[in-house]
């Protein structure tokens, strides 16, 4: 399913079941008058509320999975950020091998993010926030140059992270 149209429907389900409840209620009296049988009637507006309690037991099920996945993703954050702070705050020395190393977990860890948004698993305002996040970095020069290079590999999921900071208008 399209993520935006999945996005619409979770976040407007009620307002969908409502509108389509009073439809088949306005056009039962219809049908019902013209010889359709009461139990069709029935049938349709028990089909509309199972349809209704399955996108709303989805919806909950899925808001379970992503506070799974952000307690996670923001763990694994919260264990490399002080290590990407001092690598900016290196200044213009190059990077060490323990500092490579740290980037690349934190390109996987990106790029894991970007998986699942593109997936539908991560609401788009918090991975706009991640941007915002990953954008910090990428204006660092050095650390740009093994970005721009490790993503040339494609080996990340299809992040381009560029093009993430433009739909998001973010300057690099």
């Amino acid at each position: 399913m399209n993520t935006k149209l999945k996005w619409i429907i979770h976040k407007h389900y009620f307002a969908i079941a409502v509108g389509v409840l009073l439809v088949v209620i306005i056009l039962a009296p219809y049908f019902y008058l013209r010889g359709a049988d009461w139990k069709v009637l029935l049938t349709v507006i028990g089909g509309l509320a199972s349809f209704f309690f399955f996108i709303q037991k989805q919806a909950l099920d899925e808001a379970h999975f992503i506070k799974e996945l952000l307690i996670q993703f923001n763990a694994r954050y919260d264990c490399m950020n002080g290590k990407l702070n001092a690598i900016v705050r290196k200044g213009d020395t190059g990077l060490g091998d323990d500092d490579i190393m740290i980037l690349f977990d934190y390109f996987n860890l990106c790029s894991e993010e970007y998986m699942f948004y593109q997936r539908g698993y991560i609401y788009p305002e918090v991975w706009r926030s991640w941007v915002a996040g990953m954008n910090f970095y990428y204006k660092n020069p050095k650390i740009k140059r093994l970005w721009v290079y490790e993503f040339s590999s494609e080996s990340y999921y299809g992040l381009d992270i560029e093009r993430e900071m433009k739909k998001f208008r973010l300057k690099a």
